[in-house]
This record gives C-alpha cells, sequence and structure tokens, in this order.
C-alpha cells in the first residue's frame, strides 16, 4: 500500500469513528507512526487532507455498489441489498461523523458528477436505471441523465433538510415515503410488482 492511501485509509477510519473535528494532524500522524512534516508535505492543511478523505470514502463505497449492482440478479434485488446496505451503515456511523457527512457530501459529489461523462462513470442511479431498463423492470421512456440528476438532488435536499432535521423522521420512515414509491413510479407493470413483492412491508405497514 503506498503512502497516499495509507494515510486516507486511516484518516477514514478514524473520522468515521471520531468525527472529522476531533482528529489533528498531530494524532493521525502520531496513529500512523510518521513525521507530521511528512504529512504536510502531501496535504498542505486539514482541510486538503479532508477533503481526499471524502473523496476515498466515496471511491470506495461507490466500487462496493457497482459490484453488488453487476453481481445481482435484478436491479429491483440490487435496489433491496443497497438499502440494506445504507441502513447498517448509518445505524453503526458516529453521528457526528453523520453531521460531517452532510457538509462534505455537496463538494465531493460535484467533484464526482461534474463535466458529461463522469455522472454515468460514478452514479449508481444512472448504472441501476440502465441495468432495470434492460430488464424491462424500469420504463424505457425515461431519460436516464434527468432522473439521475433529480435523485441525486432529492438524496442532498433529504440529509440536509432543516424541516426533516426537527420533524426528527428515521430513515425508515424517509424510505417507506419517498424513496421506495418514487423507484415504484419508475417502473413498468413488471417492475412495479416486483416492488410490491420484495418491498410489501415497507409499502404497507409504516
Amino acid at each position: 500500500m503506498e503512502i497516499k492511501e495509507k494515510i486516507l485509509s486511516r484518516a477514514s477510519e478514524l473520522f468515521m469513528s471520531q468525527g472529522v473535528k476531533n482528529v489533528t494532524m498531530d494524532n493521525l500522524a502520531a496513529d500512523l507512526k510518521m513525521s507530521k512534516r511528512t504529512l504536510y508535505e502531501l496535504y498542505e492543511n486539514k482541510e486538503a487532507l479532508v477533503l481526499e478523505t471524502f473523496k476515498y470514502i466515496y471511491l470506495k463505497e461507490n466500487k462496493i455498489l457497482k459490484d453488488i449492482v453487476r453481481s445481482s440478479s435484478n436491479v429491483i434485488e440490487a435496489l433491496s441489498t443497497i438499502i440494506n446496505r445504507k441502513k447498517e451503515q448509518f445505524q453503526s456511523l458516529n453521528p457526528i461523523f453523520i453531521e460531517d457527512l452532510k457538509k462534505y457530501i455537496a463538494t465531493t459529489q460535484a467533484f464526482f458528477h461534474s463535466g458529461e461523462n463522469k455522472p454515468k462513470e460514478y452514479s449508481i442511479m444512472y448504472l441501476l436505471l440502465e441495468k432495470g431498463m434492460n430488464e424491462g423492470i424500469f420504463r424505457k421512456d425515461i431519460r436516464i441523465d434527468v432522473v439521475d440528476n433529480f435523485f441525486n438532488e432529492l438524496l442532498f435536499l433529504v440529509h440536509n433538510s432543516k424541516r426533516m432535521e426537527i420533524s426528527k423522521l428515521d430513515d425508515y420512515t424517509v424510505l417507506c415515503n419517498i424513496f421506495i414509491p418514487y423507484f415504484r413510479g419508475l417502473c413498468t407493470l413488471k417492475g412495479s410488482e416486483m416492488i410490491e413483492s420484495i418491498f410489501s412491508d415497507k409499502l404497507n405497514n409504516n
């Protein structure tokens, strides 16, 4: 493992367990058993390190989600696996880091989703839609680029909405009332029946 990857890997672990503010450059250098000077030769300040770490976290998770989509027997199965993974992640993450994530998610997404080809390259939603359309699960009249842009804006809105925060809506309620019905609206009759079958408990018992 080269030095930059070693630093970003350990920084991501410390940020997720302790929160960004609680991890100093001194802490990280000591933990990695390297001089602070070496750290600053690679990253001019903590903010630069934090941004690179969030990109590292994004790419690592992006690869896992892509593998889930590609290895699933159908897009609804992939969607179910991803939702369960995200639920487990947010239950296990330090609440301080979740707040940090809200601050940096827009900058991180802008980096990976700007430019003509980047959305298709990095967007899991784009991959889900393509797979689902090929399987006859999502409607073929959908403009993937438009839905992809809207979905990412919707995610950002939900995670940064003050009204949502005040309402103290849990992830399960948001899932049942926003995201699953949204996906169902993109479906063909075949896809809608699969959504009902796999997510019936979430659609009927909230």
